[in-house]
């Protein structure tokens, strides 16, 4: 999705251009990727890298495992707003989640930041 950002100055709104996209798994330059739709959400079928190389599941698996998650999820008790930061590994990623949608962790997410490890280069 691209996003249109305003800026306020001097209690004027100044419109920015939308950024496209050129770098990156979706560099419809060389026609990697065709945005498509399903349930209302937009997605690519990504077949090969920018560079042209087909995935290879074992190091795609690998990579995820290595990624660290922090998940804010803001909480309304009675006690007050409360913002709860969970620091989550790639592995158990998809076990905070099951969590979260069966309502064992409770509240609105409100940013999910992805950290890569520092030796990817």
């Amino acid at each position: 999705m691209l996003f249109n950002y305003n800026m306020k100055d001097n209690d004027k709104i100044k419109h920015f251009p939308i950024k496209k996209i050129k770098t990156g798994f979706f560099n419809n330059k060389n026609k990697l990727a065709e945005i498509k739709n399903f349930q209302g959400f937009e997605y690519v079928k990504l077949k090969k890298d920018v560079n042209g190389i087909s995935f290879n599941k074992k190091a795609l698996e690998d990579f995820a495992f290595s990624l660290k998650y922090t998940i804010s999820i803001m909480r309304d008790t009675n006690n007050g707003i409360f913002l709860y930061e969970y620091f989550i590994n790639g592995e158990d990623f998809d076990n905070f989640f099951k969590l979260y949608i069966d309502g064992t962790i409770e509240g609105k997410i409100v940013q999910i930041e992805k950290h890569t490890p520092d030796n990817l280069a």
